[in-house]
């Protein structure tokens, strides 16, 4: 399965945690490989079902490698991508 095209919905029903703050959601899914975090960045905003998502890491052999919506957000600003906050709006 190719995570990077996982709808918001869908990856939630997968997970095996979700990480939220004001930054957005990491769908913490777990296969064969290990652990993945799907990065829906969409601040206090719900992200929409059909969402995919704006950023993947992964596989890390233990959940302790994933970053958190917020420390994502700012590793992808320190490189200069575009910022995702609030584009439900």
């Amino acid at each position: 399965m190719d995570y990077s095209e996982m709808p918001y919905q869908e990856a939630k029903r997968w997970a095996v945690k979700v990480l939220e703050d004001g930054y957005g959601d990491a769908v913490v899914l777990k296969d064969d490989h290990g652990y993945w975090a799907l990065y829906y960045l969409y601040g206090f905003q719900s992200p929409p079902p059909g969402a995919l998502p704006h950023w993947m890491e992964g596989p890390f052999p233990e959940e302790g490698g994933i970053r958190s919506p917020y420390q994502m957000q700012k590793f992808l600003e320190e490189q200069g991508e575009f910022t995702y906050l609030n584009d439900v709006d």
